[in-house]
C-alpha cells in the first residue's frame, strides 16, 4: 500500500496510428476509468498529432490510474467541438493493466517510439540494426518546430514519470534503529529515572536527537527510535515498565539487553567486525591468532532478535524501518520473517571491505543475507558499495541492474534490492550560529594565545590503530628535521577520544602518545581554561590532549588553527574536516587548510583538500610545507571550493532523501513472498499470489476426467537429479567442434517403470523434453515404448504419432555457422581461466561460471560483440547470460517444440484437456511460457498483456544463483533485428510496457515466447481446436472450462510457471501417483476393453471401448466418448 493508505498510481500514456479522419476530426481515448471519460466520448482523453508524426496520435500528458487496475478502452473520432463522429473498427474492448510508475500503450506499431528516436518513421522492420550504436547522438530531422517541441515535451514527461511519485505524510510512522537511543538515561536522586535530551558521548550511537526535532517539525511525521537505552536493569520488571513509560513519551522504544549477552555482542562488533569491515584481519596479524568467536556470533544474532522483536509489536506493514550501521546486520532478517513485506532501509556507516576481506568472514553468506532482507541500501560512497557489489558477484553471482533516473540496484530471488549513495550531511546552518558564539570566540581566543606566533597544525581523531597518530607524529617530526626553519614556529596540536569501537589495545597506543608527544593539553580545574603540561625542558613541538571534549571546544580549536591533518590508514567519513571548514565559514583573515588521507571517505568530496598517502612520509611531509606556504589566493580558492560542497546541503535534505527513496523501494503488491532456507541463511522470494505447490490431489482428480492428456517432462534436475555441474569436457587440441561432448544423468529405473505405464494408456502423450543429443536420450529413454522425445531443446523430435523416425524443427538446417562460432569461441576459452565450451546440438555455449566473474563478463562483452558481427547472415540468435554465451538457431526453443506438439495432438485427437508440464531451469521457462499463452482466454477476455519472453534457452545449473537471471536473460539479435519490436494486432501492451513491468514474467502474470511463432499463429487453427477457458489459478480451472493445465517448476523461485515442487523426489512421487492411478483403471476394467485398441490412432480416435453410434459420423474426426 502506499504511504498513508493510499494506493501506489501509474502515469499511463497513449500512443494510437489511425489515418482515417478529415479536415476539423481528432482522436480521443474513452474507457471504463474516469480519466478516459467512463465511456463518453465528449469527456475522451484528446490525442495529439502534426504533419510530422501523422498518423500516429499520441496524449499529452499522461493521465494517473491506481496500480494494478485492468482498464478497458477504445479510440473514437470527434469533431472539432468534441461531437461523436465513429468509433474504431475493433472487436471487443482493449484492455490493459496499469503496473509500475509509468505505461505507455503503445497502439501506433511503435511508430512514435521510432519517431523520437531518429525523428522519421520507417515501417522498415529491418532500420535498426543490432550493432548500431544506441549511444550515438543523432541530429534532429527537418520537422517542423512545433512537433520538435511535443517529441521533447513528452520525452521529457516520461523521464521525469521514472521517479514513481511518493509521499510521507502524518499517517506514517519511521522507525529508526541504532544500537543506542539519542538521550541519555540517568538516575536521580530519589533512585527513578530521568531523561536528559542530550545523545550520550561513548560512541556507541549517532547524533540524531536534533535531526529527528526537525524532521518531525518540517514533515508532521512520527519518528520512533528504537535502541539500547544505555543501561542494565537485569531483568527488573517493574523498573523496566517505568522507563518504557518514561520513554514512550519521547517516542523511544527501548530494548533490553541481557548484560552478559550485551558484553560478548558488544566484544564480538569491536573486535571483529569492526576491524574487518575496515580491512583489518587481526587474525593473520596475531602470533596466537584465536578460532572464530562463535559464542560472539551467537550473541550477535540474539541481539539482532531483540532489536526486531521490540521493532514488531510497533509496526505495521506500511510503516518505514531505518536500521543503522554494522551492530545491526541481521536485523532486517529477523524483522522480514515477521513482516514479510515490511519497509525497511539498511544504512552502514563504516566502509564495507575489499571482496577479498569480507570472503575471509565465516558468516559471509550470513551477512549478506541479513543484508539483502531490506528493500534499499545505503552506504557513504561509492566505493564502499562496490566493495559490496563485488562481494555479492562473488559470492553470490548476482550483477547490478541499473535503471533510467540514476537508480541501481540487485534483482535477488525476484525481488528488487535498491542501493544508495549518500554520505551523511554535516550541519552546517546549526554550526553557524555556534561558531559565531562569544563561548567559541572566547575559547579560540585563549588558544591562540597559548601558541602566539606559531603555525598550528590540528588533528582529532578516535584513539585506534586506525587513525594513523603515530606514523603522525613521525612525519611532522620529519617536516621539522626537514624544514629546520620551521621549528618552533609550527606545532602539531593532537586530540583524541576514546570511543566503543576499535581495538582493545587502546591503552597501549594511548601510552605510546604520551611518550611521543611533547607536552599534554589539560583543562585547569580552577580557571577551566587549557594549559600546558611539558614533559621536559625541551621545545614543545607536538601537544597531545586526551580529554573529552565538546562542541564548542572543537570548534574553539579548529577556529584557532591553520592547517588540519588527517593521515588516517582508514575512515568511513570522518566529519572532522567539515567541522574544521564551517568554523573558518567567515574567517576573512586566514583561509584554513585541510590535509586528508586518501583513505577518509571525506577526501572524495572535499575536493579542496591536499590529499596524501598516509604511509607516504615524503608526501605527507610535502604537503605539510606546502600548507604553509601556500599564498592567501589559493587558501581563499581552496577553502570557497570546500565550503560550497560543506554549505550546499543540509542533514533533512539526506535524511528525507533516503526514507523517499525507500518509500519508492517498498515491495510492490500484488506478489507474494516466501521464505527459502534455515537460521541465518534464510532468504525471501518474490512470487506471484496465484504461485502454490502442486497438490497431488488436483493433479490426479484432473488426470482421472481427462480424455486427452499430454505430459511434458524435463530430464535433469526433474526426472533425474542434475549433475551437470560436476562435469566440465575440454576440447582437444584438435580444435573440432565435433569433439565437444556433454555429460547427462539418466533416469532412475523406477521412473522408467512410471513413464512405461503412463505412455500404455491411449489417452495419455508423454514427451521429454530435453538439451541433450539425440543418441543420449535413445540411450536412457529407448526402452519406453510410444514415448516422444524431443532433443536439442526440440530440435530434434520423434512424436509416437508419427512414426519413430526422428525429425527435424527445420528442413535442410545450415550447421555452418557451428564451425564459425567454435573458432571464434576457442582464443576466449584459452585465455579465460576456468571457462569451457560446450555442444548442445543447436546451441553452442561458451561458460565462464567457473570462471573469476569480472573477468568473465568482461570477456562475454567482447565474444558476444565478434560473434554478433561475425555471424550476421546466419539464422542464428547470440545470448549473453548470466555465466555463458550461446549461439543458438532462431526459433528452437523448448515452447516451440511444445506448441508443435499440442497442435499435432489437437488436430488427431481433437481438444487436449489435461497437460502437465515439469521442468527446473531457464530452458523450461520457454515451455511454461507457451504453456501460459495455451491456457490464455480469447482476446475478450483477457485482462492482463501479453509480454514477449526473452529467457534463454541454455540448460544453467539450478542453483539459487540464478533464479533473477532466469527472467531477465539478455538476447541479442543476429538478423532479424525487428522482431522484438513487433505488437500484438490483438490490442496487447508492448515496447515501454514491456521495459516498466519488471515481475510481468514471473510465476505466470503474463504469457510470451521467444521463438518462431507468435500469439496470433496459436490462433491460426481452427475455431473447434482454438483452446478456451484460462490456466487453472485455484486447481479448479476455468468456470467455464474442463482443461487443466499444470506448469509446475522444480524449486520455489520466480518462474513462468503456476506451481512448484520442492525437488526430485517429490515429481518423482507425482509419477508414482499417476501410475497407480493407471493401474486402478486397467485393474478396473472388463476383460473386453482392449478389443478395440488396435485402430487407436484409425481416423483420429483414442478407442478404450466400442464406440457409441453417436461417434459414428461423417466429417472430421471425433474423439469418442
Amino acid at each position: 500500500p502506499a504511504a498513508g493508505g493510499a494506493r501506489a498510481q501509474t502515469r499511463v500514456s497513449f500512443h494510437f496510428s489511425y489515418e482515417q479522419v478529415q479536415f476539423g476530426e481528432s482522436v480521443r481515448v474513452v474507457g471504463n476509468h474516469p480519466s478516459l471519460g467512463a465511456w463518453v466520448p465528449e469527456k475522451g482523453l484528446v490525442l495529439t498529432t502534426s504533419k510530422d508524426l501523422f498518423p500516429s496520435w499520441v496524449s499529452a500528458e499522461p493521465v494517473l490510474i491506481d496500480s494494478q487496475t485492468v482498464v478497458e478502452y477504445k479510440y473514437v473520432v470527434v469533431s472539432d467541438d468534441g461531437q461523436l463522429r465513429k468509433w474504431e473498427e475493433f472487436t471487443g474492448n482493449r484492455t490493459f493493466l496499469a503496473s509500475g510508475a509509468a505505461v505507455t500503450v503503445e497502439d501506433d506499431e511503435g511508430r512514435y517510439r521510432q519517431f523520437s528516436v531518429t525523428g522519421a518513421v520507417d515501417d522498415d522492420d529491418d532500420f535498426f540494426q543490432p550493432w548500431e550504436d544506441d549511444t550515438a547522438v543523432k541530429s534532429w530531422p527537418s520537422c517542423a518546430p512545433e512537433t520538435r517541441k511535443l517529441v521533447l515535451e513528452h520525452k521529457l514527461a516520461m523521464v521525469q514519470d521514472l521517479e514513481e511519485p511518493v509521499r510521507i505524510d502524518a499517517n506514517d510512522t519511521i522507525f529508526m534503529v541504532a544500537l543506542q537511543l539519542p538521550l541519555k538515561l540517568k538516575r536521580n536522586p530519589l533512585g527513578g529515572w530521568t531523561i536528559e535530551e542530550r545523545a550520550p558521548t561513548d560512541g556507541r550511537n549517532f547524533a540524531w536527537l536534533p535531526l529527528l526535532q526537525e524532521f518531525k517539525k518540517k514533515a508532521g511525521v512520527r519518528v520512533v527510535c528504537v535502541g539500547w537505552p544505555g543501561v542494565h536493569v537485569d531483568n527488573n520488571y517493574k523498573e523496566m515498565a517505568e522507563i518504557e513509560r518514561l520513554l514512550a513519551k519521547h517516542d523511544c522504544i527501548p530494548v533490553f539487553l541481557p548484560r552478559n549477552d550485551f558484553q560478548t555482542y558488544v566484544n564480538f562488533c569491536t573486535s571483529f567486525l569492526w576491524p574487518t569491515f575496515h580491512d583489518v584481519m587481526l587474525f593473520f596479524q596475531s602470533t596466537k591468532p584465536m578460532p572464530f568467536n562463535e559464542h560472539g556470533w551467537a550473541a550477535y544474532q540474539h541481539v539482532n532478535n531483540l532489536y526486531a522483536n521490540a521493532v514488531v509489536p510497533h509496526t505495521h506493514e506500511s510503516d518505514i524501518i531505518w536500521i543503522h550501521d554494522y551492530h545491526l546486520m541481521m536485523t532486517p532478517t529477523f524483522i522480514s520473517r515477521k513482516l514479510v513485506k515490511a519497509n525497511i532501509g539498511f544504512y552502514l556507516h563504516t566502509p564495507f571491505p575489499s571482496s577479498d576481506s569480507f570472503k575471509s568472514l565465516p558468516i559471509r553468506e550470513e551477512l549478506l543475507s541479513g543484508m539483502m532482507c531490506a528493500d534499499q541500501l545505503g552506504f557513504q560512497f561509492f566505493a564502499y558499495a562496490r566493495n559490496f557489489l563485488i562481494s555479492v558477484k562473488r559470492t553470490l553471482g548476482l550483477d547490478p541492474t541499473f535503471k533510467a533516473g540514476g537508480f541501481f540496484g540487485l534483482e535477488y530471488n525476484g525481488r528488487h534490492i535498491m542501493m544508495k549513495v549518500a554520505h551523511f550531511v554535516y550541519p552546517f546552518a546549526d554550526t553557524q550560529g555556534v561558531v559565531l558564539s562569544d563561548s567559541v570566540a572566547r575559547k579560540a581566543q585563549e588558544i591562540k594565545k597559548l601558541f602566539e606566533g606559531k603555525k598550528v597544525f590540528v588533528s582529532m581523531d578516535r584513539c585506534d590503530n586506525l587513525s594513523g597518530l603515530i606514523p603522525k607524529f613521525r612525519a611532522f617530526r620529519k617536516f621539522l628535521d626537514t624544514h629546520s626553519d620551521y621549528r618552533g614556529k609550527a606545532v602539531l596540536v593532537q586530540y583524541t577520544f576514546e570511543t566503543a569501537s576499535g581495538y582493545d589495545s587502546t591503552s597501549t597506543l594511548l601510552g605510546a602518545l604520551r611518550e611521543q608527544a611533547d607536552a599534554l593539553l589539560q583543562v585547569d580545574e580552577a580557571t577551566s581554561q587549557l594549559k600546558i603540561v611539558p614533559k621536559g625542558n625541551g621545545p614543545c613541538d607536538i601537544y597531545l590532549c586526551t580529554e573529552k571534549v565538546g562542541r564548542d571546544d572543537r570548534l574553539a580549536v579548529f577556529r584557532a588553527a591553520d592547517v588540519l591533518i588527517d593521515t588516517s590508514a582508514k575512515a568511513g567519513l570522518n566529519l572532522m574536516p567539515f567541522e574544521y571548514i564551517t568554523a573558518h565559514h567567515d574567517d576573512t583573515t586566514k583561509h584554513g587548510v585541510v590535509i586528508v588521507s586518501e583513505f577518509s571517505g571525506c577526501s572524495r568530496v572535499l575536493l579542496g583538500s591536499i590529499r596524501v598517502n598516509p604511509w607516504n612520509m615524503k608526501e605527507v611531509v610535502d604537503a605539510c610545507d606546502r600548507a604553509i606556504k601556500m599564498g592567501e589566493g589559493e587558501r581563499k580558492t581552496l577553502h570557497d571550493r570546500n565550503l560550497q560542497y560543506v554549505s550546499e546541503s543540509s542533514p533533512y535534505e539526506w535524511f528525507k532523501d533516503f526514507l523517499l527513496d525507500l518509500r519508492r523501494a517498498r515491495k510492490k503488491e500484488g506478489i507474494r513472498i516466501e521464505s527459502i532456507g534455515f537460521g541465518a541463511k534464510i532468504r525471501h522470494v518474490c512470487i506471484a499470489q496465484n504461485f502454490q505447490k502442486l497438490n497431488h490431489d488436483a493433479v490426479l482428480s484432473a488426470y482421472r476426467n481427462a480424455k486427452t492428456r499430454v505430459l511434458f517432462l524435463d530430464n535433469e534436475g526433474t526426472l533425474a537429479a542434475d549433475t551437470r555441474h560436476m562435469y566440465r569436457e575440454r576440447p582437444s587440441g584438435k580444435g573440432d567442434v565435433s569433439e565437444l561432448k556433454s555429460h547427462g544423468t539418466a533416469p532412475a529405473e523406477s521412473v522408467l517403470d512410471c513413464l512405461r505405464t503412463l505412455c500404455q494408456d491411449t489417452r495419455n502423450t508423454v514427451v521429454i523434453l530435453s538439451g541433450r543429443d539425440r543418441t543420449m536420450l535413445e540411450t536412457w529413454f529407448g526402452g519406453v515404448p510410444k514415448i516422444g522425445l524431443a532433443a536439442e531443446r526440440g530440435f530434434y523430435y520423434k512424436m509416437p504419432m508419427t512414426g519413430d523416425q526422428w525429425r527435424c524443427m527445420k528442413s535442410d538446417p545450415d550447421r555452418t555457422w557451428e564451425s564459425y562460432a567454435y573458432k571464434i569461441m576457442r582464443p576466449f576459452e584459452r585465455r579465460t581461466q576456468g571457462s569451457f565450451i560446450e555442444s548442445k546440438g543447436s546451441a553452442l555455449v561458451w561458460q565462464y561460471r567457473d570462471a573469476d566473474q569480472h573477468f568473465g563478463s568482461w570477456q562475454a562483452k567482447e565474444l558476444s560483440s565478434h560473434l554478433k558481427e561475425l555471424l550476421f547472415g546466419f539464422d542464428v540468435e547470440v545470448l549473453n547470460g548470466k555465466g555463458y554465451v550461446e549461439v543458438k538457431l532462431r526459433g528452437i526453443n523448448k515452447g516451440v517444440a511444445v506448441d508443435k506438439v499440442l497442435q499435432k495432438v489437437q488436430q488427431m485427437f481433437g481438444e487436449v484437456d489435461f497437460v502437465l508440464c515439469v521442468g527446473d531451469d531457464r530452458s523450461d521457462e520457454d515451455m511454461f511460457e507457451a504453456m501460459n499463452i495455451w491456457g490464455e482466454p480469447p482476446p475478450d477476455e483477457a485482462s492482463t498483456d501479453n509480454t514477449s519472453s526473452q529467457l534463454s534457452t541454455t540448460d544453467g545449473e539450478s542453483d539459487g544463483h540464478s533464479d533473477g537471471d532466469r527472467a531477465a536473460s539478455n538476447l541479442l539479435a543476429v538478423s532479424d533485428p525487428g522482431r522484438q519490436r513487433r505488437s500484438s494486432a490483438e490490442g496487447m501492451l508492448g515496447g515501454s510496457l514491456r521495459n516498466m513491468q519488471g515481475l510481468a514474467n514471473l510465476s505466470g502474470l503474463s504469457g510470451g515466447l521467444s521463438g518462431s511463432f507468435s500469439r496470433g499463429d496459436l490462433r491460426r487453427l481452427n475455431s473447434g481446436n482454438v483452446p478456451g477457458g484460462s490456466a487453472p489459478e485455484d486447481y479448479g480451472g476455468g468456470a467455464t472450462s474442463s482443461r487443466r493445465f499444470f506448469t509446475c517448476t522444480v524449486g520455489r523461485k520466480p518462474s513462468a510457471a503456476k506451481f512448484y515442487l520442492d525437488d526430485v523426489d517429490e515429481v518423482t512421487d507425482l509419477l508414482n501417483t499417476l501410475k497407480a492411478q493407471q493401474d486402478k483403471q486397467v485393474k478396473d476394467l472388463p476383460p473386453s476393453y482392449h478389443t478395440w485398441s488396435g485402430g487407436d490412432m484409425k481416423k483420429g480416435h483414442r478407442v478404450g471401448s466400442m464406440p457409441a453410434l453417436s461417434s459414428l459420423a461423417f466429417g472430421p474426426p471425433r474423439r469418442a466418448s
